[in-house]
């Protein structure tokens, strides 16, 4: 609040420590109009006043403030928490610790509840809150300025009717901690959705979360144990997991070393063509239906699922630190490995799911890599919507979407190419046909329609 221009007074019970506090926030915030002084002092001074404490010094630190705070605004952020039971609702008998507020103040007191599922963390940390704060007040005008204030620090509020409307809020704070505790989340928050009545229905929006926190993955590793493990919040029917091709890689034993490969003469020869090294070269062969292309610096092959690449997918990036002579191939078959994902998932949270293994590929003509489905489990690959009408009702005559190399591409915003440790990301709201048995054929345009071969 000071950093916004606002006077401010620390109250305590130690006068000493609420000047410490203040100037250390000077310290780090010069020109701030801050000071800290007794409860009562601080409380004299302001016009509106924030009620910080524990539940356990609720009553006894209203007590002394209470002849100060007489025709004032007392914002009380309090919940009732009663260690060691924080995340069990325990409101009291008289429906909220806001409601008790009032009572002990008096009628002359326009007590206003808000705050209560901020953690002081988030405030703390001078970040972007994404979170909402339930404002709930028996004076509407008291209400307002205080959700004028909550602005000024950034923050979006909704009043939420009468103060005893705040037992709702202060309940929701055990419920956001047992969140916390059950889904390793942190500082868990609030956000009310909706729309006017007179707004046409958007479509649902889409929403890409990376899987924060998972290792790195070796040989034999459980993937649908650490993705459960660490997912910020459970999935949800029609979720697509998404997840690098390194990972299935890796824990499918696809790792080789180039010096335990010889060479054949027909891949010494694309070598000396493109550049590259021999063994390498062998590998993309044995990997490969064909060697399309071999030019300085490049080979384009058809991979033996039948997808189209350079160097059929086999790259030594991000595979382990010192190990510059080894390379990951591509998994045996990434349908295969996104259905045993997805099925381990799916039996984990009892939801219907898809799952598409991603490789970063380039593009015939266009240049820089992007997310790319190269196996897929749970889905049809391709949106028909050939027949559907357009904006103006002519019917579409050759719509067929890509849906999962969409899907792909747009994980890969979160996931990554270099440094950033995200190689599983999850995708809500997508629109797909859900298939069981589908897998990425489905979307291989057949060499017989290769018109530049």
């Amino acid at each position: 609040m000071a950093t916004v221009g606002r006077e401010v007074w620390i109250g305590s019970r130690d006068p000493d420590k609420a000047q410490a506090s203040a100037a250390e926030i000077i310290s780090l915030h010069p020109g701030a109009n801050i000071r800290g002084a007794g409860l009562a002092e601080a409380a004299d001074a302001g016009d509106v006043i924030f009620l910080t404490v524990p539940y356990s010094a609720h009553e006894n630190t209203l007590r002394q403030v209470r002849d100060t705070v007489q025709g004032k605004i007392v914002v009380d952020t309090t919940v009732p928490l009663r260690p060691p039971k924080v995340g069990t609702v325990q409101l009291p008998a008289a429906g909220c610790a806001a409601m008790e507020a009032q009572t002990l103040l008096g009628d002359d007191v326009r007590v206003v509840s808000a705050l209560q599922n901020i953690g002081a963390e988030k405030l703390g940390s001078g970040q972007l809150i994404d979170g909402d704060v339930l404002v709930a007040g028996n004076d509407a005008e008291a209400v307002e300025l205080v959700r004028r204030v909550l602005e000024d620090l950034g923050l979006n509020s909704w009043n939420v009717g009468p103060l005893s409307n705040s037992a709702a809020a202060e309940a929701l704070t055990s419920v956001l901690i047992q969140i916390n505790r059950r889904y390793k989340v942190v500082q868990a928050g609030v956000r009310i959705t909706g729309r006017p009545k007179d707004q046409p229905q958007a479509p649902a929006p889409v929403l890409i979360r990376p899987v924060a926190g998972l290792p790195l993955f070796g040989l034999g590793d459980d993937l649908p144990a650490a993705i459960a493990e660490r997912l910020a919040a459970p999935l949800r029917d029609g979720d697509v997991v998404v997840v690098a091709q390194k990972v299935v890689s890796k824990i499918e034993g696809r790792a080789v070393l180039l010096d335990s490969v010889a060479p054949s003469p027909e891949a010494k020869d694309a070598a000396s063509r493109a550049g590259k090294d021999g063994r390498l070269v062998e590998l993309i062969r044995q990997e490969s239906q064909e060697l399309m292309r071999v030019a300085p610096g490049v080979i384009i092959a058809r991979h033996r699922s039948g997808q189209v690449l350079a160097n059929a997918g086999i790259d030594g990036s991000n595979v382990s630190p010192g190990d510059v002579e080894t390379v990951l191939l591509w998994p045996q078959d990434a349908d295969a490995s996104a259905r045993q994902l997805r099925l381990a998932l799916e039996a984990r949270f009892g939801v219907k799911l898809a799952v598409i293994v991603s490789d970063s590929l380039g593009r015939a003509w266009r240049m820089g890599t992007m997310g790319t489905a190269i196996g897929v489990s749970g889905m049809k690959p391709l949106r028909d919507r050939r027949g559907e009408s357009d904006l103006f009702g002519r019917t579409l005559q050759a719509t067929v979407v890509g849906v999962a190399d969409e899907i792909a591409a747009a994980a890969s915003l979160v996931i990554g190419e270099g440094a950033e440790g995200l190689p599983v990301a999850v995708v809500s709201g997508a629109t797909y046909e859900r298939d069981d048995e589908a897998g990425i054929s489905g979307m291989l345009r057949p060499v017989h329609e290769d018109l530049f071969r």
